[in-house]
């Protein structure tokens, strides 16, 4: 093997560590999006319901 077919391996090699670790990040991301999209949903309704008990 050549250097240059070696450094073509490790280029490649990189990218695709780099797609896995983009993906699971992304996920990891997204999880953290829905998570907070839960909380504030949790939050608003709480206020609904002080406020029609405040009524």
């Amino acid at each position: 093997m050549t250097l240059a077919e070696q450094v073509w391996i490790v280029v490649f090699l990189v990218l695709v560590i780099g797609v896995i670790v983009g993906h699971f990040a992304d996920r990891r991301r997204q999880r953290s999006i829905e998570d907070f999209e839960r909380k504030r949903r949790g939050r608003k309704a709480e206020v609904e319901r002080a406020a029609r008990k405040a009524l």
